[in-house]
């Protein structure tokens, strides 16, 4: 947490409060039935309506029961909703949608009046200190939003209601490499909103001179990987890498099925826009896709440092457009067009060195293992960044077609297992510097 988080005010948290869950509920009436949220949408997964009252429990837990030391409104929905005390197997019974609306909506007026009397002080409670808790759980509803829609992207399209077609077009210039020189950078948090223990603290490191790929790798690209015999080639696949394919019988991206390629999009399913960026990869197939092509998967740090920093003042960007809020020309995100958009369709976005999509569009693989920086200190608890420190997490950045505008900071760390490829993630290529 830190000291310098410029902080909302009453007004301006209970209306993100309320935007976030009007967009949260427009989410589950996507389905064309209750009786499809409570299904899992994949092997191994909770059904899609538990994300929904685990909101809410999460919210309530830490607002009301940690923050406020109030009673639990429900102690059935603390046990049923949270991820450790039932485990996914367990979690297959579930109340209707109006019961868990109910629960919601009775934690919510809770939680706005708290946020009217702690408005001007926090009496010495950290965790109502700056409003960090009502910025902690706006935070995480937001990040589940983006499961949801990950979840219901899995999804048979006659399950949900129909929706835009995925746009078309061309890239609008060529792709090229960015050559980044040796610097100085401060990486981590900036103190300008909400951040997360993995953000902080900010730390300064000796970047070397490197070079990145100034888009992220398009379908054609991966076509044509594919077509060179990408998936049969052991000598672009790490140990892991091919041992899990070759148990999984993978042989092409999540989603796509030919050839020739059809791509399966949130709504529809159509040939494969050859300039739109790949996505439904693992960590083990966007590694073996860089090697293939002479380079390597950017470290995080690389990558923070292309999408934020200005060369030219030496000045941290809070986004890679800068620090002013978010329109819609700076990047493809907040559902703004329900699809991937073809690279670089966003110049007004780009970083002060031309990173093209650093915000929006797909999240990116990153070469780093997910561990906490210099002076790490889990807060407000474990479970959300250190428990997940075990060196199977990669970390991926940026943000996607999905994601809220205040996750699309540069500093902000997403993690996930390497071979997890539901998510929309995606790849960018880096190398050495000359």
């Amino acid at each position: 947490m830190s000291d310098m988080i410029v902080s909302p005010t009453a007004d301006e948290r209970r209306a993100a409060l309320e935007k976030t869950r009007a967009r949260t509920f427009q989410l589950f009436d996507l389905a064309t039935s209750e009786d499809v949220l409570h299904q899992a949408p994949l092997p191994g997964f909770r059904p899609v309506l538990w994300h929904l009252a685990h909101i809410g429990v999460f919210e309530g837990y830490w607002v009301l029961q940690q923050a406020l030391k109030q009673a639990s409104i429900d102690p059935r929905y603390d046990i049923l909703f949270d991820p450790i005390k039932t485990p996914r197997e367990n979690a297959k019974v579930l109340p209707k949608r109006d019961e868990m609306e109910s629960y919601l909506n009775e934690v919510r007026d809770r939680v706005l009046r708290a946020l009217e009397a702690t408005d001007r002080t926090s009496n010495g409670n950290v965790l109502l200190n700056n409003g960090y808790v009502f910025d902690l759980v706006l935070e995480h509803e937001r990040q589940h939003q983006e499961t949801l829609a990950a979840l219901l992207n899995a999804m048979p399209h006659d399950t949900k209601r129909p929706g835009p077609a995925a746009p078309v077009g061309e890239r609008r210039s060529p792709r090229g490499e960015i050559a980044i020189p040796a610097a100085s950078v401060r990486i981590g948090g900036t103190g300008k909103s909400f951040e997360y223990d993995n953000e902080l603290p900010a730390f300064d490191v000796d970047v070397p001179a490197f070079r990145i790929d100034t888009d992220l790798v398009t379908n054609g690209e991966y076509a044509d990987f594919i077509a060179s015999g990408g998936y049969t080639r052991r000598e672009w696949w790490s140990d892991d890498g091919w041992k899990w394919k070759e148990e999984n019988s993978i042989a092409e991206p999540l989603g796509w099925s030919g050839p020739p390629w059809i791509e399966r999009r949130f709504f529809d399913e159509g040939p494969l826009r050859l300039d739109a960026p790949v996505t439904g990869i693992s960590w083990f197939e966007a590694d073996a896709y860089a090697r293939s092509q002479g380079k390597r998967l950017p470290t995080e740090i690389e990558w923070e440092t292309a999408a934020s920093v200005d060369p030219g003042t030496g000045r941290k960007r809070q986004f890679p457009w800068g620090d002013g809020v978010y329109e819609p020309k700076f990047a493809n995100a907040a559902a703004l067009k329900w699809a991937t958009t073809p690279v670089g369709s966003f110049p007004a976005g780009d970083s002060a060195v031309g990173l093209r999509d650093a915000a929006g569009n797909l999240w990116e693989w990153t070469s780093s293992d997910f561990q906490g920086y210099p002076g790490f200190a889990a807060y407000p608890y474990p479970d959300y960044s250190q428990t997940w420190f075990d060196g199977d997490h990669r970390v991926a950045r940026g943000g996607s077609w999905f994601t809220d505008p205040a996750i699309l900071r540069a500093s902000f760390r997403n993690f996930y297992r390497r071979n997890f490829r539901l998510g929309f993630l995606g790849i960018r290529c880096a190398r050495d510097g000359d």
